[in-house]
């Protein structure tokens, strides 16, 4: 359940104001890490303070990278003690794992239960049978018509998968940690979940060490930013991408202030490929199996990096209905706006603070 790239910081080179104390931007790029171009930029005192912030964000998106990655297991002299591929390739075994992933997992079942099963890190097989279909390896990710018979075929495949209820245990003793697949039906992707989460250690790691002015773009749909000190308000100017107008013209929508807060982004319109006139995507209902038709973008904005990557892949699949119920009954206590670009071409806003600019 990978997140498109959806928001743009248009300012990400922030100038350094006379009025404070000698300092510099560092910015620190990484390409192996979340199967995404990661950028931080932040504000440090010295080339020594900004060395250490680069080597501690490195192993942050290093651990979660090599833990969560369903595409290839551990190197025989890892560090770690198991990651989700070789948990997926192991059934009905207790298998020992760091406390990291452990931490991980149990948040996936908290997120699991506040969006009443419409966020499921266990439907692996159901989004890898979405994701053979629209991407070709040759190609890339196609944008044409599915032919009516592969359409049909994909319904008799997704029918003898499964959607299990309690698809894997967690569990602890003496101080180890472990985690069991319960059924051959499941397969565990952390996609919508592990680069939001990994971003959020990262913010909550700057916080912790004074940082105030930085911005962390983590393949620009998870998004985490303190202030930036070329603005008196503190803000970043964040533009949102026109999901139906890709090309030259009118390639945004809409523009949000903000500053001290995480963005992320989830879309239809970089992964999918259409049928019967409708885009068929990568972002899985576990209810039906099947990519909805409701959105295209939903951009959540909040405190939780993590949290949000997993919200907006849930409220994707929730019917309008549905999902203003949701939000009236927690939008409140969990301190979260949303803007969504509905599939018919309005938008809605649920905003308290943030400032959106509609274009």
């Amino acid at each position: 359940m990978r997140k498109i790239a959806i928001i743009t910081i248009l300012i990400l080179n922030i100038m350094f104001m006379t009025s404070c104390k000698k300092a510099d931007i560092y910015t620190f790029s990484f390409f192996d890490y979340m199967d995404t171009y990661i950028s931080v930029s932040v504000f440090a005192d010295s080339q020594n303070q900004a060395d250490e912030y680069m080597n501690d964000i490195s192993q942050i998106y290093y651990t979660y990278h090599e833990l969560s990655t369903s595409y290839e297991p551990l190197k025989e002299d890892s560090e770690f003690l198991e990651n989700i591929y070789s948990i997926n390739q192991t059934l009905n075994e207790v298998i020992e794992i760091d406390y990291e992933l452990f931490e991980l997992l149990e948040e996936a079942n908290r997120l699991k239960e506040l969006t009443e099963g419409y966020f499921d890190v266990s439907i692996g097989k159901i989004v890898d049978v979405w994701k053979d279909v629209i991407l070709d390896e040759a190609s890339g990710y196609l944008f044409e018509e599915i032919p009516e018979q592969v359409f049909e075929s994909i319904e008799e495949t997704l029918e003898a998968i499964e959607v299990v209820e309690n698809p894997y245990e967690l569990t602890e003793n003496n101080g180890k940690y472990y985690v069991e697949i319960k059924s051959s039906h499941v397969k565990i992707d952390l996609g919508a979940l592990s680069k939001g989460y990994a971003t959020q250690r990262v913010y909550d790691y700057l916080r912790d060490n004074d940082a105030i002015y930085f911005s962390i773009s983590a393949g620009s749909s998870s998004i985490s930013v303190g202030k930036n000190m070329n603005r008196e308000t503190g803000f970043f100017h964040t533009s949102l991408a026109n999901p139906v107008r890709t090309g030259s013209d009118n390639r945004t929508y809409g523009m949000i202030y903000v500053a001290d807060v995480s963005i992320t982004t989830s879309g239809n319109y970089e992964q999918y490929a259409l049928y019967n006139g409708l885009r068929y995507h990568h972002i899985v209902s576990p209810l039906t199996k099947m990519p909805e038709h409701y959105y295209h973008t939903i951009t959540v904005i909040g405190d939780d990096a993590g949290a949000l990557d997993a919200l907006s892949t849930a409220f994707f699949s929730m019917a309008p209905n549905i999902f203003t119920a949701w939000m009236n009954e927690h939008q409140e206590d969990l301190g979260i706006e949303i803007i969504v670009f509905n599939y018919d071409g309005t938008i809605d806003t649920y905003l308290n603070t943030t400032e959106f600019e509609e274009r």
